[in-house]
C-alpha cells in the first residue's frame, strides 16, 4: 500500500527541499494535445496550453472530460508536474500515484495524515476546492512566492461564504484568492466543500505556471463559445469570446442577423443573433476572423422552423377606432422607439430572468392575428398574460428603466435596458410603480396588470427583445418557448 515506511515518511516532511523555478525540470511549451470534447468549452485554451506544458493529460479516448470531478491524486499530480517537481519512480505493481504523494510530501504540498488514512482510497475521492487553494499555495510558496499583505486583507473580505472554510486551510485559501490563484463565483461565493472538475484545476495549474514564470508572456488563443448550435424560430444565439479584450481585432461574418456587435465584458468578449418568426429555417455558418493573428474559427448553426399559432381576436369597435390610429403609432414611435436604440454595454444582471406575473397564458410569441375579421399584418411580439386587474407586475431582471408612462397604443407602458442590448417590455399596466432612470432589481414590484391601451381585457402584454428585435420570452427565462401547452407545468 502507500505508507509503510513509518519514520521514513516523517523525516520527508522535515526535509528541507530547494526548489529554483529556474531548475524545474519542464521545459518550453510543445504541441497541445488534441482533445475531443472541449470545443466550445470555457476552459478550453487554458486545457490546450496547460497540455502542451505537460502539466495535464487525457485518456485513452483522447477525451479530456473537463466537467468531470477531479480526484486529489489527481490534482496532486498535476501540481507537481506544473512546478516541474521531480516524480519518484514505482515499483512495478505499486499504487500509480505514490511518487506524486511522496513529491507532494517531500516539498509540502500536503502534510502527513491531513486527510486521515493516508491510503488508496483516500486519494481517490473528489478533491474540495478549499484542498485545492491549501495544495497550489504550498506550491507557489515553496517556489520561493511571495504574498502582498494588503492583498490578503482584500481577499479575506472579498467573497461572503469565506467563514465556511474548514480553519486549517482558511489562511491559504485566502491566500490563493489574493494570489488569483483561486477565483469565487459570480455570486461572491467561494463554495469550499465543493468538488471542482478537472477544468478548474487546469486553469489553477495554469495560473500558477504563470506566477512561477514557467510560461512566459503568453497570451491564451481566443476561446468562441456559442450557447447552442441548433435554435427555434425565436431563440436568441449568445456568443462569447474568452481572452479578447479588444472587440475591434475580431470580426464576425454571419447571415442570420444584420445589425449585430460585440460587447467588451470584463476582458471577453460578448454578442448575441437573435431569431424570430422572420428568420429563415436552415443553416448557416459563423466566421469569425482575429485580424491581428490571422486564426480563423468557423461554427456552424441551424435554425428550426417553429409552428405558430393563429389566433382571431375581436375587439370593441370604440377600442379600435381610439387606440389604432395614426397619432398613436406617431407617439409609439416618438416615445417607445428610443427607447430601445441605445443599450448599456455593460449587462446590469447577473442572475436568470423570471416571468414578471401569473395568470393564464391566453397568446403566444409570434401568433399571427384577425381582429374582427381583418388579418394583421403584424405578428405577436410576445407573450399575453391573463390576470385579474392589480395583479403584482415585476422586473424580470435587473437593468435601467428608459421608458414608463402611458401610450394611447400600448398603455401605461414600461421598458427596461437590462444591458449589451436586451430589454423588456411590460405593456396595457393598470398602475407604474416607477419612473424613466429608476435602476429597478431582479423580481422587484415595477406596476399592476391592467387593460390600457389597446386591449381586450386585463392582462400584461410582455415582450423581450434585442434592442427592436423581438425574441421568445420563454427562451430567457426556461431554454423552451412558452407555450399554452408547458405553461401549467412550467408554473409549477
Amino acid at each position: 500500500m502507500i505508507f509503510k515506511h513509518g519514520k521514513s515518511a516523517l523525516s520527508l516532511i522535515l526535509t528541507i527541499a530547494i526548489i529554483i523555478v529556474s531548475s524545474f525540470s519542464l521545459s518550453g511549451p510543445s504541441l497541445a494535445a488534441t482533445f475531443s470534447d472541449v470545443d466550445n468549452h470555457f476552459a478550453k485554451s487554458y486545457i490546450e496550453s496547460a497540455s502542451s506544458y505537460k502539466a495535464i493529460s487525457g485518456y485513452p479516448d483522447s477525451t479530456f472530460k473537463p466537467d468531470n470531478k477531479i480526484k486529489r491524486i489527481e490534482f496532486i499530480a498535476i501540481i507537481v508536474n506544473s512546478c516541474g517537481m521531480n516524480n519518484n519512480s514505482i515499483p512495478s505493481g505499486e499504487y500509480w500515484g505514490q511518487g506524486f504523494i511522496e513529491t507532494a510530501l517531500k516539498n509540502n504540498l500536503i502534510s502527513l495524515n491531513e486527510y486521515g488514512n493516508m491510503n488508496e482510497e483516500t486519494f481517490n475521492k473528489n478533491i474540495s476546492r478549499e484542498e485545492m487553494a491549501s495544495i497550489v499555495v504550498n506550491a507557489y510558496v515553496k517556489s520561493g512566492g511571495l504574498i502582498d499583505s494588503l492583498a490578503l486583507i482584500n481577499a479575506s473580505l472579498s467573497l461572503k461564504d469565506l467563514e465556511d472554510v474548514s480553519p486549517n486551510y482558511y489562511e491559504n485559501t485566502i491566500a490563493g484568492l489574493a494570489l488569483d490563484l483561486i477565483r469565487g463565483y459570480p455570486d461572491s461565493t467561494f463554495l469550499p466543500k465543493q468538488n471542482a472538475s478537472r477544468a478548474e484545476a487546469t486553469i489553477i495549474a495554469y495560473r500558477l505556471m504563470v506566477k512561477l514564470g514557467i510560461i512566459k508572456d503568453e497570451k491564451l488563443k481566443e476561446n468562441i463559445l456559442i450557447s447552442k448550435d441548433t435554435l427555434m424560430q425565436g431563440d436568441v444565439l449568445r456568443i462569447t469570446i474568452y481572452h479578447m479584450d479588444n472587440d475591434s481585432l475580431i470580426t464576425l461574418e454571419q447571415d442570420l442577423y444584420g445589425d449585430f456587435k460585440f460587447y467588451n465584458n470584463n476582458g471577453l468578449i460578448q454578442g448575441y443573433i437573435p431569431t424570430n418568426y422572420n428568420t429563415k429555417p436552415g443553416l448557416y455558418k459563423l466566421k469569425f476572423t482575429n485580424t491581428l493573428t490571422g486564426n480563423v474559427t468557423t461554427k456552424d448553426i441551424k435554425v428550426k422552423a417553429r409552428d405558430f399559432r393563429v389566433q382571431k381576436l375581436t375587439i370593441d369597435k370604440s377600442i379600435e377606432s381610439s387606440t389604432k390610429t395614426e397619432e398613436a403609432n406617431e407617439e409609439y414611435r416618438k416615445y417607445f422607439n428610443p427607447a430601445v436604440a441605445t443599450s448599456s454595454p455593460v449587462k446590469y444582471y447577473s442572475e436568470s430572468f423570471v416571468l414578471p406575473t401569473k395568470g393564464r397564458l391566453t397568446t403566444e410569441f409570434g401568433e399571427s392575428r384577425t381582429v374582427n375579421g381583418a388579418k394583421t399584418s403584424y405578428r405577436h411580439s410576445g407573450l399575453d398574460i391573463a390576470a385579474p386587474r392589480n395583479t403584482d407586475v415585476l422586473a424580470t431582471n435587473r437593468g435601467k428603466v428608459k421608458l414608463a408612462m402611458p401610450l394611447i397604443l400600448t398603455g401605461n407602458t414600461i421598458v427596461i435596458d437590462h444591458g449589451e442590448g436586451l430589454f423588456s417590455v411590460y405593456l396595457h399596466m393598470e398602475k407604474l410603480f416607477v419612473k424613466e432612470g429608476d435602476l429597478v432589481g431582479r423580481g422587484q414590484l415595477i406596476g399592476k396588470v391592467g387593460s390600457t391601451g389597446f386591449s381586450t381585457g386585463p392582462h400584461l402584454h410582455f415582450t423581450m427583445s434585442y434592442h427592436k428585435f423581438n425574441i421568445e420570452p420563454g427562451y430567457l427565462i426556461y431554454d423552451k418557448a412558452l407555450t399554452k401547452s408547458n405553461y401549467v407545468e412550467l408554473m409549477k
